[in-house]
């Protein structure tokens, strides 16, 4: 059955990216493919650093796919630095979008190629829990769309993201483990862990007033950044304390069924050890991840004479922010969902 539904998904998604690439009917802009690419000229300029980047002058030849002027053939001139930090790099066979005299690389095809493998990937390893945990990232992304558009009409954006993350935990740990004692347990866990960490952001905020975080890479932000920043830094830690909560949660109801005569005192040990084994792992997940978010402007701030100690000191204290208050919450769950599973689960046997 389960190579019969993995056939079927690789055939759809053939299929689907078979669409995707010849989808430019759909598109009002006009969408041109890449046919010749000519080097006019190149030269190389160096900034006040001494460090040299070479820029491109390409002669772009294409034909047109859609519109009233499909099947007609196109020529451009086209400027492209070697970094290609601001223009795009371009292959004879793009698909790219025309808008005047400039060019913009159309995009979707390698989108899909990536969803598609990620899927088949899940669902291999993951069977149909893996597709599963697929819907709920789709679901969860519409909720947190209908929460963007409640907060363009007004509505309080921390309260919106409080609930967004009850929701969010509900949602995905019910489609991942199903309706049972282990499922129950991990959503009071994590609700209980967001009040905590809740509280004591604002005690830490109400103290320093955000004296700590430099709002440097967020200054293109038309409202305060208060008002941006204590959201951001719940919603980035729920994936992690999910996580964590889940983990605990499912330890705890294998080691009652296995025995159910197994004591709270041995319950709480071993929730302890599988802890300490957790809690490394996942902060250095906060951490890795949130460096890359940064990496290529810290890279950028290197090459351009910014010494590492001042980027970090002024550029970087909301990503290491953001770190801690995810790791804070992966500490605070542990005990908290070891304390709840136990309390849930030994009223009776896990589901």
């Amino acid at each position: 059955m389960k190579r019969s539904v993995l056939i079927i998904l690789i055939l759809l998604s053939v299929a689907a990216l078979v669409f995707v690439y010849n989808d430019d009917f759909l598109y009002s802009q006009q969408i041109m493919k890449i046919t010749n690419i000519d080097t006019v000229s190149e030269e190389t300029s160096r900034n006040t650093m001494g460090l040299e980047e070479t820029h491109y002058t390409r002669r772009i030849t294409g034909e047109v796919l859609n519109g009233r002027q499909k099947g007609e053939e196109k020529e451009f001139l086209y400027e492209e630095t070697y970094s290609s930090v601001v223009t795009d790099r371009f292959r004879v066979g793009d698909k790219v979008f025309v808008d005047g005299t400039e060019l913009q690389l159309k995009r979707d095809f390698y989108l899909a190629l990536i969803a598609a493998v990620f899927i088949i990937l899940i669902y291999f390893v993951g069977s149909y829990k893996g597709l599963l945990s697929v819907a709920s990232v789709l679901i969860n992304s519409v909720i947190f769309y209908v929460g963007l558009f409640l907060y363009d009409k007004g509505v309080n954006l921390l309260v919106l993201c409080v609930i967004e993350m009850i929701v969010f935990s509900v949602l995905s740990l019910m489609l991942a483990s199903g309706l049972n004692k282990k499922t129950l347990a991990a959503v009071v866990s994590v609700v209980i862990s967001t009040g905590v960490m809740l509280t004591l952001l604002l005690i830490v905020i109400k103290t320093t007033n955000y004296k700590g975080i430099n709002f440097n890479e967020v200054s293109f932000l038309t409202v305060p950044a208060e008002d941006i920043i204590m959201p951001e830094l719940l919603i980035g830690s729920i994936g992690a304390v999910m996580d964590v909560a889940i983990t605990i949660c499912s330890s705890m109801s294998e080691l009652i069924e296995k025995n159910k005569d197994i004591s709270e005192k041995e319950l709480n040990k071993s929730a302890k050890e599988i802890g300490k084994d957790i809690m490394g792992t996942m902060s250095n997940v906060l951490f890795f991840t949130y460096l890359c978010a940064g990496l290529p402007v810290f890279v950028l701030a290197i090459r351009n004479g910014f010494l590492i100690r001042n980027y970090i000191a002024s550029n970087f204290s909301l990503e290491l922010s953001r770190f801690l208050v995810g790791s804070i919450g992966i500490v605070i769950t542990i005990p908290i969902s070891a304390f709840v599973a136990i309390r849930i689960m030994k009223r009776g046997a896990a589901k």
